[in-house]
Protein backbone atom coordinates (compact mmCIF):
# COMPACT_ATOMS: atom_id res chain seq x y z
CA UNK A 1 0.00 0.00 0.00
CA UNK A 2 1.55 3.31 -1.07
CA UNK A 3 1.44 6.34 1.17
CA UNK A 4 -0.08 9.42 -0.50
CA UNK A 5 2.35 12.24 -1.20
CA UNK A 6 5.37 9.95 -1.32
CA UNK A 7 8.37 10.06 -3.58
CA UNK A 8 10.09 6.71 -3.69
CA UNK A 9 13.66 6.27 -4.92
CA UNK A 10 14.57 2.64 -5.07
CA UNK A 11 17.42 0.80 -6.67
CA UNK A 12 15.09 0.45 -9.67
CA UNK A 13 14.78 4.27 -9.98
CA UNK A 14 10.97 4.29 -9.84
CA UNK A 15 9.76 7.81 -9.01
CA UNK A 16 6.48 9.56 -8.28
CA UNK A 17 6.38 13.04 -6.79
CA UNK A 18 4.36 15.56 -4.83
CA UNK A 19 5.92 19.02 -4.81
CA UNK A 20 4.03 20.68 -1.93
CA UNK A 21 5.64 20.99 1.51
CA UNK A 22 8.91 19.62 2.84
CA UNK A 23 10.73 16.89 1.01
CA UNK A 24 11.95 14.25 3.44
CA UNK A 25 14.77 11.86 2.57
CA UNK A 26 14.12 8.62 4.47
CA UNK A 27 17.15 6.32 4.60
CA UNK A 28 15.93 3.06 6.13
CA UNK A 29 16.63 -0.53 5.10
CA UNK A 30 13.87 -2.26 7.07
CA UNK A 31 10.74 -2.26 4.91
CA UNK A 32 8.34 -2.49 7.86
CA UNK A 33 10.02 0.41 9.68
CA UNK A 34 10.12 2.47 6.47
CA UNK A 35 6.39 1.87 5.97
CA UNK A 36 5.55 2.95 9.52
CA UNK A 37 7.75 6.04 9.26
CA UNK A 38 6.06 7.00 5.98
CA UNK A 39 2.65 6.50 7.57
CA UNK A 40 3.63 8.73 10.48
CA UNK A 41 5.09 11.39 8.17
CA UNK A 42 2.07 11.33 5.84
CA UNK A 43 -0.10 12.69 8.67
CA UNK A 44 2.10 15.77 9.07
CA UNK A 45 0.75 18.73 7.04
CA UNK A 46 4.27 20.16 6.58
CA UNK A 47 5.44 17.04 4.71
CA UNK A 48 4.92 17.18 0.97
CA UNK A 49 6.94 14.22 -0.24
CA UNK A 50 9.19 11.43 0.93
CA UNK A 51 12.17 10.03 -0.93
CA UNK A 52 12.95 6.51 0.26
CA UNK A 53 16.35 4.85 0.03
CA UNK A 54 17.34 1.50 1.51
CA UNK A 55 20.92 2.52 2.31
CA UNK A 56 23.39 5.38 2.10
CA UNK A 57 24.56 4.43 -1.40
CA UNK A 58 21.03 4.72 -2.82
CA UNK A 59 20.40 7.92 -0.85
CA UNK A 60 23.55 9.61 -2.16
CA UNK A 61 22.69 8.53 -5.68
CA UNK A 62 19.21 10.02 -5.32
CA UNK A 63 20.67 13.35 -4.15
CA UNK A 64 23.46 13.49 -6.72
CA UNK A 65 21.23 12.59 -9.66
CA UNK A 66 18.45 15.00 -8.76
CA UNK A 67 15.97 12.40 -7.54
CA UNK A 68 16.02 14.10 -4.16
CA UNK A 69 16.41 17.68 -2.98
CA UNK A 70 15.68 17.08 0.68
CA UNK A 71 14.70 19.66 3.25
CA UNK A 72 15.37 17.02 5.93
CA UNK A 73 16.97 13.57 6.10
CA UNK A 74 15.81 10.88 8.50
CA UNK A 75 18.56 8.27 8.74
CA UNK A 76 18.77 4.80 10.24
CA UNK A 77 22.20 3.79 11.53
CA UNK A 78 22.42 0.06 10.75
CA UNK A 79 22.08 -0.59 7.01
CA UNK A 80 23.85 -2.66 4.36
CA UNK A 81 26.36 -1.26 1.84
CA UNK A 82 26.64 2.17 3.51
CA UNK A 83 25.43 2.59 7.06
CA UNK A 84 24.06 5.77 8.60
CA UNK A 85 27.40 6.75 10.14
CA UNK A 86 29.18 6.64 6.78
CA UNK A 87 26.27 8.40 5.08
CA UNK A 88 26.56 11.28 7.58
CA UNK A 89 30.29 11.50 6.83
CA UNK A 90 29.64 11.53 3.08
CA UNK A 91 27.10 14.34 3.47
CA UNK A 92 29.54 16.26 5.61
CA UNK A 93 32.15 16.04 2.84
CA UNK A 94 29.72 17.67 0.40
CA UNK A 95 29.12 21.26 1.54
CA UNK A 96 26.43 21.77 -1.09
CA UNK A 97 24.14 19.38 0.84
CA UNK A 98 23.04 21.57 3.72
CA UNK A 99 19.85 20.26 5.31
CA UNK A 100 19.01 18.94 8.78
CA UNK A 101 19.94 15.32 9.43
CA UNK A 102 17.97 13.36 12.02
CA UNK A 103 19.09 9.91 13.11
CA UNK A 104 16.13 7.67 13.93
CA UNK A 105 17.41 4.59 15.70
CA UNK A 106 16.48 1.84 18.10
CA UNK A 107 20.02 1.85 19.47
CA UNK A 108 20.56 3.04 23.03
CA UNK A 109 24.32 2.67 22.83
CA UNK A 110 26.12 5.79 24.05
CA UNK A 111 28.82 5.22 21.44
CA UNK A 112 26.23 5.21 18.62
CA UNK A 113 24.77 8.47 19.92
CA UNK A 114 28.22 10.05 20.24
CA UNK A 115 29.31 8.81 16.81
CA UNK A 116 26.12 10.30 15.31
CA UNK A 117 26.75 13.67 16.95
CA UNK A 118 30.40 13.70 15.87
CA UNK A 119 29.24 13.11 12.31
CA UNK A 120 26.99 16.15 12.60
CA UNK A 121 23.57 14.59 13.07
CA UNK A 122 21.32 17.47 14.11
CA UNK A 123 19.07 15.29 16.26
CA UNK A 124 19.06 11.74 17.50
CA UNK A 125 15.58 10.27 17.85
CA UNK A 126 14.81 6.89 19.42
CA UNK A 127 12.30 4.69 17.62
CA UNK A 128 9.23 4.46 19.85
CA UNK A 129 6.98 1.45 20.44
CA UNK A 130 3.83 2.64 18.69
CA UNK A 131 2.77 4.40 15.52
CA UNK A 132 1.06 7.12 17.55
CA UNK A 133 4.28 7.80 19.49
CA UNK A 134 6.21 7.85 16.21
CA UNK A 135 3.82 10.42 14.74
CA UNK A 136 4.25 12.67 17.79
CA UNK A 137 8.05 12.22 17.85
CA UNK A 138 8.46 13.08 14.16
CA UNK A 139 5.94 15.92 14.29
CA UNK A 140 7.76 17.54 17.24
CA UNK A 141 11.13 17.13 15.54
CA UNK A 142 9.90 18.58 12.22
CA UNK A 143 8.29 21.49 14.04
CA UNK A 144 11.76 22.56 15.24
CA UNK A 145 13.36 22.88 11.80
Amino acid sequence: MAVAGTLAYSDDDELSVSLDGLQILLVEDDAADAYLIKCALSKNPRVGSIVSASDGVSALRAIEHGGACPDLAIIDLQMPRMDGFRFLVELGCRPQYRFPKFVLTSSTSRSDLLRSRLRRADRILHKPDSLNQLEVLLSNAIEKI
